[in-house]
């Protein structure tokens, strides 16, 4: 039985990597072994990031680059591909992107690659990095698209004198569902983290028609949100020690969920991660673009050993109970008469991996397990 188990896992896993891409799922995990505690990035979001600097390297530079993203060589091949990402990310409500590379006032940033980007990606902006004007100008930009979510992303230690350059990518989201939790029905309970934590928090409630299934590494389900095809797929372990695993292969499990009538209990949560991605990237085969060897004169007009001194990923999510709904008196006299009928229990009561995805991409892979105490003595 456990034999059949694991050629299930190793099938399932090799699935997971054919979708998400070679490159994201193992950045990912390198980040997600790094991390302690909760977790959340964006994988979309750091592809774009790279793809941004794909544009403007030349030569040895640019095949490294094309080679370890597995990204055509065709520009304009590329450039729609991320034209149509572009596009598709304006219909998702809650959802911002802000990508931002900063050059130092030594740099002259050529006017067609400027040109190229802001009509597509980013804006790319002057700044001299060694002064505090530019961690503010990071942080402005940041926070404009993000409806001011996200705190300073950057700070004197980040921004040294003599830099080239400082990417910095950023997402946020706070959607909200397709069915609304009632705020009636939300209570303090018991989560019970890691290392032994447990901690009351205020847990949402709800029951209604949802996607789920059972495996033997514990339970799936897909909450969708409203306006928009994003669904949040959460993967609960039946035991803490299972977590790494289910991590591993959500987005494959989810294609197994069959619809019920569920109670669901989750708890409110907000995540925020930063992490720099300099070291990974190397280990994944990425190094001319953090060398003195970098050829960035497709970028630069004096481009040719400038190099990115510095990678930046910060992500934000926020979970409350906000939906559409027909009126929150309605929703939680309809909760408490299906509350009994529900022929299946989710109740995310312990340590969880989530992604929030649409069909066909993966905007966010996360993990929480540990949450902060609200229950005030």
């Amino acid at each position: 039985m456990q034999g059949n188990s694991n050629i299930q896992f190793l099938v399932l896993l090799l699935i997971a990597t054919s979708v998400l891409g070679k490159f994201k799922l193992n950045l990912l995990e390198m980040v997600m072994d790094k991390a302690e505690g909760n977790f959340i990035a964006s994988p979309l979001c750091i592809e774009i990031g790279m793809s941004m600097i794909l544009m403007g390297a030349k030569g040895t530079t640019a095949e490294e680059l094309r080679s370890i993203l597995d990204l055509p060589v065709d520009m304009t091949e590329l450039v729609k591909k991320y034209e149509r990402i572009m596009s598709n990310l304006q219909q998702h409500n809650g959802l911002h992107f802000a990508n931002r590379l900063y050059v130092s006032e030594t740099y002259e940033v050529r006017q067609d690659y400027n040109a190229l980007l802001t009509s597509t990606f980013m804006k790319v902006a002057n700044d001299n990095l060694g002064q505090r004007k530019a961690s503010n100008s990071i942080s402005f930009a940041v926070q404009r698209k993000s409806h001011r979510a996200m705190r300073t992303i950057s700070n004197d230690h980040d921004l040294q004198i003599n830099e080239s350059a400082v990417l910095v990518n950023t997402v946020y989201y706070r959607g909200a569902w397709k069915t609304m939790f009632s705020k009636k029905g939300t209570k303090l309970n018991i989560f019970y983290g890691d290392h032994n934590r447990k901690a009351y928090v205020r847990m949402m409630s709800h029951v209604g028609r949802f996607r789920i299934a059972d495996h033997s590494y514990g339970q799936i389900i897909e909450l969708p949100f409203h306006n928009s095809n994003l669904s949040m797929i959460i993967g609960l372990p039946l035991h803490n020690t299972y977590l790494s695993s289910i991590e591993k292969i959500l987005r494959t499990l989810s294609e197994s969920l069959v619809e019920k009538d569920v109670h669901v209990e989750l708890p409110k949560f907000k995540i925020k991660y930063q992490t720099e991605l300099v070291e990974p990237l190397r280990k994944l085969g990425i190094h001319l673009i953090f060398s003195n060897s970098s050829d960035l004169s497709g970028l630069l007009t004096n481009g040719k050993g400038a190099k990115i001194n510095n990678v930046l990923h910060k992500s934000f999510i926020e979970i409350d109970e906000r939906g559409a709904s027909t009126g929150e008196a309605a929703e939680h006299v309809e909760y408490i008469q299906k509350k009994t009928g529900a022929s299946a229990s989710f109740k995310v009561n312990r340590p969880f991996a989530f992604l929030i995805r649409d069909k066909h991409t993966v905007f966010f892979r996360g993990r929480v397990v540990r949450l902060p105490n609200e229950l005030h003595l």
